[in-house]
């Protein structure tokens, strides 16, 4: 019995003997695990092939214990990697942020976390200047690249609707005053100051870090937007003062054809009558427009000017300068001297000429000696007519018009030169100069400038009425002397989209459609011989 004892107890101390070597084997094996793994901790072999984004931002927030926000929705794509040497966490972390750059996004560093946020979507030619592909696989070498290292890099802003010095040069005046002041952000200042206009593309090249960018981008994105556009009838007529009145909404009264009403004034009052030009006009209000015409106070005078939307001619009411120009083609009374029709910008100034360029006699210089010389300078000038406009839109669809009008016409065509004067050719200028407020699609006409129109008209039998004195009994000799009337008509349509663009195109075609089939039906009757007929 005591002998089993002992076997059992010799038993019992082996096992535990053994368990003590397994357990101390154990041990031992922990520790040197652990130490493996001491010695390849940072240092990763990767090989991906076609994975998504988002499995390897978790896989790099895993080795670099770094933290990231962003929005499933946006990392959609998917991304391979081969290294063919082992990189540290932070060139892999490197890596991502340079992926991420060149599928659009950037990360801002906010606290503990890393956001990962989308580029604004680029317009038609805007680029974003990126390293090469080949640069992602060399991996090894990515601390040498200077934008991975210091965060820099390049952007490239195709400027659509302004002129891009004109930006740079407002941008960089911001940065100088921003410059003075101490809590200024230094990185967008110099962003700012950074930027260079390319003339060949009409493009904005500056330099900073993502984020920068980012701000920058926004910033310019705000200033290049298009501006709308305004198209601008202007018809200019010259009449003769005595029928002037003839024009407008009968002047002194008003017109209401269905549910439009067209305003008019005449007979300017003088200064210390009560009622006014000025007075008449500001009550009319485009946001809350009379109802009747007994809602104005319109006052007897001279014709000065008009606003509304429907125009009046000889009993007729006209909607558009269109057809009033088609009824002053048939009246010999009133000479068109401009006819045109425009598009421009908001705040942008359109200039028409219509004319000649003449020469006009500057400066004569003599020479005193053996032979003496007369020597005169010649320099050409435009005569004719000039019209400058300029709107501004403003709120509740109201138009603000500058407008500069000269008409230009030349009295002598003879330029003579003797010894001690130099005759020069004489003209005769009448010129206007306004800033008026329209509403949209309204009228704006301008009239009352009145000038002396004189000609001379010689006709005579050939031959004998040239000779002298017994050549008055073969000719005769007109002498006109009249007053004409200059009025101004001004339309402006504001164009909102590129549909409003089609219908007006499409409607002043059929405008001149139907005026040049009018005038060639004119001029085929003119052509047919009566005696043909019979």
């Amino acid at each position: 019995m005591t002998k089993k004892i002992k076997q059992l107890l010799y038993f019992l101390c082996c096992s535990g003997l053994i368990g003590c070597s397994l357990g101390n084997s154990s041990l031992f094996s922990e520790e040197k695990k652990e130490e493996t793994f001491l010695k390849t901790e940072g240092q990763h072999s990767i090989n991906f092939n076609d994975i998504p984004i988002i499995e390897f931002i978790r896989f790099v927030s895993k080795i670099s214990e770094e933290n990231f926000i962003f929005s499933n929705n946006d990392l959609g794509f998917a991304i391979s990697l081969c290294m063919g040497k082992t990189m540290s966490s932070t060139q892999v972390l490197q890596a991502l942020l340079e992926l991420l750059h060149f599928h659009g996004f950037f990360v801002k560093k906010e606290s503990d976390y890393h956001v990962i946020k989308r580029y604004d979507k680029q317009k038609d030619g805007d680029h974003k200047v990126s390293f090469d592909a080949s640069d992602l696989t060399a991996f090894n070498s990515i601390s040498q690249i200077p934008s991975l290292k210091e965060g820099y890099d390049f952007f490239v802003y195709k400027v659509q609707y302004h002129s891009g010095m004109e930006l740079e040069q407002s941008l960089k005046k911001i940065a100088v005053d921003m410059r003075n002041q101490s809590n200024a952000p230094l990185k967008l200042v110099n962003a700012i100051q950074s930027l260079q206009w390319v003339k060949a593309t009409n493009s904005l090249l500056c330099s900073g870090d993502p984020e920068t960018l980012y701000s920058l981008r926004k910033l310019i994105d705000s200033l290049d937007t298009p501006l709308r556009q305004v198209f601008i009838e202007v018809l200019v007529i010259e009449t003769d003062a005595k029928k002037g009145m003839d024009f407008g909404l009968q002047w002194s009264t008003g017109v209401q054809h269905q549910n439009r009403l067209g305003l008019g004034v005449s007979n300017f009052s003088p200064a210390h009558s009560t009622g006014s030009f000025a007075n008449t006009m500001q009550s009319i209000s485009p946001t809350n427009p009379p109802s009747s015409l007994s809602q104005l106070a319109l006052a007897p005078g001279f014709n000065l000017g008009v606003i509304g939307d429907i125009i009046m001619h000889k009993g007729k009411s006209f909607l558009s300068l269109g057809t009033l120009v088609s009824a002053l083609q048939t009246d010999g009374n009133s000479t068109i001297v401009l006819n045109q029709k425009i598009i421009t910008q908001d705040n942008k100034n359109s200039t028409i000429f219509v004319g000649d360029n003449i020469p006009f006699t500057g400066s004569v210089v003599q020479t005193v000696g053996q032979s003496q010389q007369l020597t005169a300078n010649v320099e050409y000038r435009d005569i004719g007519v000039s019209l400058s406009i300029t709107p501004r839109l403003g709120e509740d669809e109201v138009i603000s018009l500058e407008i500069h009008q000269e008409i230009t016409e030349s009295l002598d065509q003879n330029v003579m030169h003797t010894q001690n004067t130099a005759n020069g050719i004489r003209t005769t200028k009448t010129n206007m100069s306004t800033h008026a407020h329209v509403p949209d699609q309204h009228f704006l006409i301008v009239s009352g400038m009145i000038r002396n129109a004189k000609s001379q008209h010689k006709t005579g039998v050939p031959c004998l009425g040239g000779l002298p004195v017994v050549g008055a009994m073969f000719s005769r000799t007109l002498k006109s002397d009249e007053k004409r009337n200059i009025v101004i008509f001004v339309r402006p349509y504001i164009i909102r989209s590129f549909e409003e663009y089609r219908k007006l195109t499409e409607k002043q075609e059929k405008i001149f459609e139907s005026q040049t089939i009018s005038q060639d039906f004119i001029e085929a009757i003119e052509l047919v011989n009566p005696t043909e007929c019979e």
